[in-house]
């Protein structure tokens, strides 16, 4: 390859998939299952702050979006910012970020000041996801690309699992009868071991190199060569034949506007669609899903479902990153997103009062549609950072993750007041809207979307 330009998506699907690559699941997934501990943490303490505080349902409604508006700004900004300072850099100090306000909420004195620093929580939580998948789209092969991408929202899934886990610890077995542990409120126990992610950041901090594409797009020739080197090196297999200059997708000075030029306008607005509807149903469903789950009538097996919920979510993340290899993005996203708004209707129909006979058992219905929008609306979203972090070029790459991750961020944050607000019209008014928007989405996805499968980045 002598002195001719060489592509550094070429390099890095030479490169044999190795210990490097296991490393950075690692480090990013850990991350992702801490972010998920601290995105669900106010699910499970919302009841205890509603009764606190005597919160009406849009005040909690409120506090629930909270983080999801730093989310949005996080998003955003992190985007922007690790298009110019690099992945890694983003990466770490948005952990660092998320970790320390998340425990500072352990020390909030009141609605406001839980609110303030859900928020700030927020804007690392944003800027850690889309430094994250950028970082991890551009080391890995192109021939598990998606599938690594996607084991990131397995990550997510382990990590509810865990918060699950140690919400029926400290706030139901530890903080009974009086909601106290060791004399200190249970909630803000809950909150204070949002601490320990900061040891992740110390770790990517010392171990993973910077992007070679963040760094060749900058023009940084030997430091690409250097991070592509020890890519090469660490994953203890033939390395391929290294050397500058390196080439990248051609640069402009565009940034957001690109987005908007006729060649990526459509991409750009159903990718957009997409992370609404499915942040909506996220955060809006699963944020309330406490209270959805006593209003069925099932308070007692409260954590026994919540877990349950979490190991079908875990399902079908795996489910989608085999399938994402198999049959495609476009296709496992498309008909994921689909099944997600069949599942809703299915549970939100079985709740007492919705008036609807499904000639079967209640219960059997609403833990089937239960169980299906938990693995349908986890499988797609772990497969939309995939196909997000593909179809993007390089230069903005990041950018248009944070864009179309900060539209998600406005639904979401939407998502929980909506819910909140017309619950008391009934479930089922609540959640249909939902459901057939998941499902347009998905064909809209299927009959326009480009598929990305096996494509080298640019």
């Amino acid at each position: 390859m002598g002195g001719q330009a060489q592509r550094v998506g070429d390099v890095v699907d030479e490169v044999p998939v190795g210990r490097f690559h296991r490393l950075v699941v690692a480090i990013v997934g850990g991350t992702w299952a801490a972010m998920a501990i601290s995105i669900l943490a106010i699910s499970f303490t919302l009841p205890t702050f509603i009764e606190r505080w005597t919160l009406s349902g849009f005040s909690a409604g409120v506090l629930g979006s909270a983080s999801l508006l730093g989310m949005l700004a996080g998003n955003t900004l992190g985007g922007w910012y690790a298009d110019r300072a690099g992945r890694k850099r983003t990466l770490v100090g948005s952990i660092v970020v998320f970790s320390t306000f998340t425990a500072a909420t352990a020390f909030g004195v009141g609605v406001y000041s839980v609110i303030a620093l859900r928020i700030l929580t927020g804007v690392g939580l944003g800027g850690a996801l889309v430094a994250g998948t950028s970082y991890l789209a551009e080391v890995i092969p192109s021939k598990v690309r998606g599938r690594y991408i996607t084991y990131l929202e397995a990550s997510h899934s382990i990590g509810a699992m865990v918060a699950v886990v140690f919400a029926w610890t400290v706030l139901s077995v530890l903080g009974a009868p009086d909601g106290r542990v060791a004399g200190v409120a249970a909630w803000r126990v809950f909150f204070v071991i949002g601490i320990a992610p900061i040891g992740l950041a110390a770790v990517a901090a010392r171990l993973l190199p910077r992007s070679p594409y963040f760094l060749a797009r900058q023009g940084r020739t030997a430091a690409a060569t250097d991070a592509l080197e020890t890519i090469a090196a660490r994953t203890g297999g033939d390395l391929p034949a290294i050397s500058g200059p390196w080439r990248v997708a051609d640069a402009d000075d565009l940034g957001y506007r690109q987005l908007f030029e006729p060649e990526l306008l459509g991409t750009t607005a159903l990718v957009a669609s997409l992370w609404a509807v499915i942040n909506l149903t996220f955060y809006g469903v699963f944020t309330w899903l406490p209270d959805t789950v006593a209003a069925a009538g099932y308070a007692d097996d409260l954590y026994r479902f919540l877990f349950v919920v979490t190991v079908f979510q875990l399902v079908g993340q795996c489910t989608a990153a085999v399938l994402i290899e198999v049959i495609g993005r476009k296709w496992t996203l498309g008909g994921f997103t689909s099944l997600g708004g069949v599942g809703i209707l299915l549970f939100a129909g079985a709740i007492p009062g919705a008036g609807i006979d499904f000639g079967a058992s209640r219960t059997a219905v609403f833990l089937l549609g239960l169980f299906v929008t938990g693995f349908a609306v986890l499988g797609a979203w772990a497969v939309l950072y995939a196909y997000t972090s593909e179809i993007f070029p390089t230069e903005i790459r990041s950018t248009g993750l944070g864009f179309t991750g900060s539209i998600g961020k406005v639904a979401a944050v939407a998502g929980p007041v909506f819910f909140g607000t017309l619950t008391r019209f009934g479930y089922l008014v609540a959640l249909a809207p939902v459901a057939v928007s998941l499902v347009l989405a998905g064909v809209a996805l299927l009959v326009w979307g480009s598929e990305t499968k096996g494509e080298t980045l640019l």
